[in-house]
């Protein structure tokens, strides 16, 4: 899985009374894996947590006052960053990059043994 990373700036999609509804464009769909490591952060400040996020296909949705979205897009960047880490690192991802590693050696086995076999005869 390629990083996610935050395309954008948030875009107010909805106001009520001194909060507004804001919509954080993603670079892709999260995985399941990515949306539980970005919904867990080691760090967080009140009122910003990612439990107040709604992740909705390629983006980040969530309610703050006007005064606290600079600092929402700071963790959120934090989070994004933390939740692309422990992703590459877990060992399901390194699982898979071992078996694709695999593949392509295998690959590379058959095609010299069929190389070898055609040339046999030169």
């Amino acid at each position: 899985m390629d990083p996610i990373k935050r395309i954008g700036p948030p875009t107010p999609t909805g106001v009520r009374g001194t909060e507004y509804e804001l919509t954080v464009p993603l670079s892709g769909t999260p995985s399941a894996e990515w949306r539980r490591t970005f919904q867990a952060p080691e760090e967080w400040k009140d009122p910003c947590h990612p439990s107040r996020i709604t992740v909705k296909n390629r983006s980040l949705v969530f309610t703050s006052e006007e005064r606290h979205v600079g600092l929402w897009i700071q963790l959120i960047d934090q989070w994004i960053t933390a939740a692309n880490q422990k992703v590459a690192d877990s060992p399901e991802s390194v699982t898979k990059l071992q078996a694709a590693q695999a593949e392509q050696d295998r690959e590379q086995v058959r095609r010299l043994d069929e190389a070898t076999e055609r040339f046999k005869d030169f």
